[in-house]
């Protein structure tokens, strides 16, 4: 009878430990998303989202992404699949992975986990 219980505890406390593990100033406000609070945008298996920006970090967020966007000159000149975060790690959408770093050829598995679910 009390094995049950602690299986739905644990499986509770899942999402939690999942956005402990991150780093710095990024975190997980739900499943495939992560959000970076000091570089202020959100971004989901597709790229850095300007909605999930809004939702989760605020219209300031998201109008400082936009900014970025427009200084680059325009959307096509902005690759929102590949981005680094606040806390040095870097991620590639198109190539489902999160590196420790932009050179580093290791993975970040937390970051990976968080954001492909891998």
């Amino acid at each position: 009878m009390k094995r049950p219980l602690i299986v739905i505890l644990l499986s509770l406390a899942t999402p939690w430990a999942l956005s402990a593990t991150l780093k710095g100033a990024v975190f997980s406000p739900e499943p495939g998303v992560i959000c970076d609070r000091k570089a202020q945008f959100c971004a989901d298996a597709q790229g850095i989202s300007l909605g999930l920006t809004r939702a989760h970090l605020g219209p300031q967020a998201e109008e400082t992404m936009l900014a970025r966007i427009r200084e680059a000159g325009g959307p096509a000149n902005y690759d929102l699949t590949w981005f680094g975060l606040s806390n040095g790690v870097d991620c590639k959408t198109r190539d489902k992975v999160c590196h420790t770093g932009k050179h580093s050829g290791k993975v970040d598995a937390a970051h990976t986990r968080a954001l492909f679910g891998q």
